[in-house]
């Protein structure tokens, strides 16, 4: 069984000791706080290391990504026959600090794409990664040291992909920095508004403005690794957004952006990874008190319909939440009857 040390036991790092500890390969972890060292090794991620301990064939850097190409280094320096990768969301920049070192043979750039919305190793999961993307970019390694990656991801149900890191840059840079951007800007745009104002927000603000929560200093990082991807995929938004402030017709510049968008939204992946499906939606009005939620989900199984996904946005002046069930167009109509006649009130579908 190919052993392990992990360095930094936050999120990703912890998951990571979790889920392979359960699996039964051996894993140390340790970190630049000794507390969040202690953490890790009392929740399970792995054990502490000491001068007995073997070197590790494995090495996972799961640092901030400021440190990260420094962090790759020191290890590939200091386990000179171990392979390393990082789980850092930016690959290119490392994966030069590994060559230059002169150990980027035994380096492998991976990203797995997964994480919550908390930190920190007490937020740590073992099964974190199931079924989530895991980006290896092999870079000038050898068959053997990607396998050794590989074989990470699948212990860990992740689903593996292979590709090049200036590749994996300029995509995460579109579908997750940028999208990070955007939402923060439009939360940004609430600014000048009261409170009164705020409060007539629907789900369409809360939808784009949720990962506007997020903590700035990772993102900086993200932000300054990845730079050359990140604006020109800025320059693209601002170009569209220009096109339309700027338009003598603004409607049909609207029109053409969003009918666009529409094109592209639908090859956003859907449920298991498949295409993008025409969900019905259908809004019922929820009290807000306790078991109510759950009693909806219980009537809409009793009448056999599969709930695809779910969304609630509650009233700010009433005790009730509008909570809309997706489901497919062919058991809408079902659904709709079996909620009336259990005296769910609809709102709309």
């Amino acid at each position: 069984m190919t052993s392990v040390h992990i360095v930094g036991a936050g999120l990703i790092g912890a998951s990571i000791g979790i889920g392979l500890s359960a699996e039964g390969w051996p894993v140390t972890i340790t970190d630049a706080d000794a507390d969040a060292a202690r953490l890790g090794a009392a929740i399970g991620a792995g054990a502490t290391r000491d001068a007995s301990t073997p070197a590790p064939d494995l090495v996972i850097v799961a640092v901030p990504p400021s440190v990260a190409p420094a962090a790759v280094v020191s290890a590939l320096q200091e386990w000179p026959d171990a392979v390393v990768t990082d789980v850092a969301s930016v690959k290119a920049p490392i994966a030069r600090a590994a060559h230059d070192s002169g150990h980027g043979a035994r380096y492998v750039g991976s990203h797995p794409m997964a994480g919550r919305e908390v930190s920190g190793g007490r937020a740590a999961q073992g099964d974190l990664f199931k079924a989530r993307p895991w980006v290896i970019c092999a870079g000038e390694a050898p068959a053997s040291a990607v396998a050794t990656v590989r074989a990470v991801a699948a212990a860990l149900q992740a689903d593996a992909i292979d590709m090049d890191a200036q590749a994996h840059d300029a995509a995460v840079a579109r579908v997750s920095h940028a999208p990070q951007v955007a939402a923060s800007a439009v939360a940004a745009a609430l600014g000048p508004l009261q409170a009164e104002d705020v409060a007539l927000a629907g789900q369409g603000l809360r939808d784009v403005t949720r990962i506007a929560a997020s903590l700035p200093a990772m993102w900086a990082d993200i932000a300054r690794l990845n730079s050359h991807a990140l604006i020109a995929t800025l320059d693209h938004i601002i170009g569209d957004l220009e096109d339309v402030r700027d338009a003598d017709d603004i409607g049909e510049a609207l029109t053409d952006l969003i009918e666009r968008g529409r094109m592209e939204v639908a090859r956003i992946p859907g449920k298991h990874g498949g295409p993008t499906r025409d969900w019905v939606p259908v809004t019922v009005i929820v009290p807000d008190t306790p078991g109510q939620l759950l009693r909806l989900l219980s009537d809409a199984a009793s009448a056999h319909v599969n709930v695809e996904d779910i969304t609630i946005e509650h009233s700010p002046r009433q005790p009730v939440g509008l909570t809309t069930l997706h489901v497919l167009p062919e058991s809408a109509p079902a659904l709709v009857d079996a909620l009336t006649a259990q005296n769910w009130e609809i709102a709309s579908s």
